[in-house]
């Protein structure tokens, strides 16, 4: 069944509320993350095919089972946040995401599924020490597609976490993450403009054809700035 969620409306920040300084410091924190990753990568792989933007390259990121619904991929939306809780351990479903899907939280914007990957990839090593599973959580308040445009699927989260550091700190943090979809081809083929227009008046077999998410947003309740702040404030843990 089919269930609609109502967006919040001016409640959440967004990327274009956050200062520059915040935004300047969480690239700058992903950039090196980034690098050191690519680094250790270099050693284990041949950078050339590994790391390669073409599209057939970046179709290996595909694992063969795109949601060719809404219902499926609403639910499958859920799974991220209830079964994998990505928003902790990175680990994405990459079959939702179209190849240029542009990604938008309140510190970073980009453009790029495989970029997504990597930066989500780069802080895996370091989520897994300070925030193993038994000290973190995400919670999905809601999510369905949104009332207003029905192209989107929107979803109501809360990210919990005591953090294995030496101030021990925690994370809490609600959320929204609107994502918006549309219909493309299974195999993420990239036509030229003039072969797109020439087959204009031709339709799809929806069999060859699967739905994607093309705009990642998501909002917080709390500023950048104080979401920063929770990293570094000490917290006084209850004895479990």
């Amino acid at each position: 069944m089919m269930r609609f969620v109502r967006a919040n409306s001016g409640k959440y920040s967004d990327y274009s509320e956050t200062s520059s300084a915040v935004k300047t410091i969480v690239s700058g924190m992903t950039a090196v993350a980034n690098t050191l990753r690519q680094r250790m990568k270099k050693r284990e792989e041949d950078v050339s095919s590994s790391l390669s933007s073409s599209p057939s390259s970046l179709k290996k990121l595909r694992n063969g089972n795109p949601a060719r619904t809404v219902e499926m991929l609403e639910r499958r939306i859920a799974d991220e946040f209830r079964v994998k809780e990505y928003l902790w351990t990175g680990d994405i479903d990459v079959d939702l995401f179209s190849l240029k899907c542009v990604f938008t939280d309140p510190t970073l914007s980009f453009t790029g599924l495989e970029t997504f990957r990597d930066n989500l990839e780069s802080l895996q090593p370091s989520l897994r020490r300070i925030a193993p599973e038994g000290k973190r959580r995400v919670e999905l308040r809601e999510c369905g597609k949104d009332e207003d445009s029905a192209d989107v699927v929107v979803a109501k989260w809360r990210m919990v976490g005591n953090l294995q550091l030496p101030w021990r700190p925690k994370i809490d943090i609600q959320g929204e993450t609107r994502f918006q979809f549309r219909r493309e081809r299974v195999d993420d083929v990239e036509e030229e403009e003039e072969e797109r227009e020439r087959k204009g008046g031709e339709e799809e077999d929806e069999n060859e054809t699967c739905l994607r998410v093309v705009s990642y947003r998501e909002t917080w309740s709390e500023t950048a700035s104080e979401a920063l702040w929770q990293l570094v404030t000490p917290f006084a843990h209850e004895k479990e």
